[in-house]
């Protein structure tokens, strides 16, 4: 019989030792050791954004933001949560404008143009040339940006200029929203035939098929089978 052993490693949460497997997520590292509390989970699959944490690494690494449930452990490594507080939303205006935008998030201006909320996003969205979008007025540009945002409040978070930037990306997408819909009730002109077909590309298969499907839509405006 042939008995294999798992290689473990020790990590830290908030300065408390944990022991996990190699090759398994922070959170499932948290589960196993009983201390699921110490994060806050949804999904678990790196669509909520629940479980938003901060890493240093032991060596010369660059440590950052991340998301728990997809974060692998590695030896020595150290995790914070960093849990970022929900934010009243604005109601969304049909026909949206900078000038509306500003309104409704004076921080739009306060951008300096540092990267820190790209850098952190987990989903690649470019957020800080979406903000200098949004700026400008592209803002159909900037609902194809926030497609894929889970809404983790990351970029808010490491932001120093409180810049708001997945609140604003949001509103934008919801506006161009209500817009449409206005549109489609004044002529009764919604394709549904297409839209449930891309409803059902975008939500089939497993967590990582459906992440894959959204990115591909992101960049293609169209659902491929």
């Amino acid at each position: 019989m042939i008995i294999t052993v798992m290689k473990t490693v020790e990590i830290k949460v908030a300065g408390k030792p944990v022991k996990a497997r190699a090759g398994e997520t922070v959170i499932h590292a948290l589960w196993s050791a009983g201390q699921a509390e110490s994060i806050k989970t949804g999904c678990v699959g790196g669509v909520c954004g629940s479980c938003t944490i901060t890493v240093r690494f032991p060596d010369d690494r660059l440590g950052g933001t991340d998301l728990a449930c997809l974060c692998l452990v590695e030896e020595g490594m150290e995790v914070f949560p960093c849990s970022v507080d929900a934010v009243t939303p604005v109601v969304p205006q049909p026909d949206p404008t900078p000038e509306k935008l500003r309104t409704a998030y004076p921080t739009l201006d306060r951008c300096t143009k540092c990267g820190s909320c790209t850098i952190a996003c987990p989903m690649a969205i470019p957020v800080m040339d979406s903000i200098l979008r949004m700026r400008s007025g592209q803002l159909e540009a900037v609902a194809e940006d926030f497609v894929t945002c889970i809404h983790c409040g990351l970029c808010r978070f490491v932001c120093e200029d409180r810049v708001q930037p997945h609140n604003m990306g949001m509103w934008v997408r919801r506006s161009i929203g209500a817009s449409q819909k206005l549109v489609e009730e004044q002529t009764g002109s919604t394709n549904w035939e297409q839209v449930n077909r891309e409803w059902e590309y975008l939500t089939e298969g497993n967590s990582g098929q459906r992440l894959e499907h959204a990115r591909r839509f992101r960049e293609r405006g169209r659902i491929e089978k």
